[in-house]
């Protein structure tokens, strides 16, 4: 299966016409999940690192569209890369209750951890992130956040 390099990914992100931001954005999760795949691998699990980095770069691929996630892994499909479009489709708080939206490979839990943890381009701690998130869209994320802690500690032993 073919997985983009980081400049392929970053040179489909610009065609997509992808705002800055988000690139800036993806940038950081990109950052946060290299750290955590090397900390993995270094401790002799096995994953697949190009993966995490083209799916971090490329998780918010449509992010100013409706259903950005959904559509993110739909053109990364449609453009060859149906692995990064499995790990996308699974960095979503959204209806995290079903069992088939959850992040379950390392590289899904990577990446699904790395987004909540960049707060556009800062990385920053999960309870800043989530207060913010709360905050914007009006709503709890209690449970979301506990689920989150639970990935933390899968992959950083916290």
């Amino acid at each position: 299966m073919a997985i983009p390099t980081k400049k392929e990914c970053i040179s489909l992100l610009i065609k997509n016409k992808t705002p800055s931001k988000i690139i800036r954005h993806s940038k950081a999760v990109c950052k946060v999940a290299e750290g955590i795949a090397d900390r993995l691998m270094r401790k002799g699990v096995k994953l697949n690192k190009k993966l995490v980095i083209a799916s971090a770069l490329l998780h918010d691929i449509e992010r100013d569209k409706p259903q950005h996630v959904a559509k993110g892994a739909r053109l990364l499909k449609k453009l060859g890369y149906p692995e990064a479009a499995e790990v996308i489709r699974k960095h979503s708080l959204y209806k995290l209750e079903q069992k088939n939206r959850q992040p379950r490979s390392w590289e899904e839990k990577i990446v699904f951890y790395a987004d909540k943890r960049a707060m556009g381009n800062k990385v920053v701690g999960l309870g800043r992130r989530f207060k913010s998130l709360e905050k914007n869209h009006n709503i709890s994320l209690k449970k979301e956040f506990e689920f989150t802690k639970k990935i933390e500690r899968e992959l950083l032993g916290k």
